[in-house]
């Protein structure tokens, strides 16, 4: 079952299913991918649900309410990601000015969240998300991408 939601940096509400959601960020294709398959093995194993967060920025001259991109689209790219996967998903786009500051938004407190990130020598902004989201109280798990080597 896959089930999408589009909402525009509010913050959630207390009123979520009644398991335990796992939140994938999506960041890129690869990563993100990792971080389903790791998702879904914990889903499995603690009865939880997955639900796949994509934040999207709106530039300050648009309203929130006309962002540049259709989230139609956007959803059906991600809903390839899931396929293959008995666990129960939902797709949220969340449009907002700053990603941080929407992904702070959109989760419950101390909710489980696992970011997906490319293999670099530099800090990337998956882990400056990770750290900001573990001071503030949630479960970060920081997933590598699969090398070409692991994904074959």
């Amino acid at each position: 079952m896959i089930e999408t939601k589009l909402t525009s940096g509010l913050p959630a509400r207390a009123a979520e299913p009644s398991a335990l959601p796992i939140t994938v960020v999506y960041t890129d294709v690869r990563p993100t991918l990792a971080a389903l398959r790791r998702a879904a093995s914990l889903a499995r194993d603690l009865g939880a649900t997955i639900r796949i967060l994509n934040v999207r920025i709106v530039p300050y001259p648009l309203p929130l309410s006309e962002p540049q991109v259709d989230a139609a689209t956007l959803t059906r790219n991600i809903r390839t990601l899931t396929g293959g996967h008995p666990v129960a998903t939902r797709i949220e786009i969340c449009f907002g000015r700053d990603v941080l500051d929407s992904l702070v938004q959109s989760l419950l407190p101390n909710s489980i969240v696992l970011i997906g990130a490319k293999r670099s020598w530099w800090p990337a902004r998956e882990k400056r998300w990770a750290r900001e989201l573990s001071r503030r109280g949630h479960h970060v798990i920081l997933v590598p991408e699969a090398s070409q080597a692991q994904a074959a």
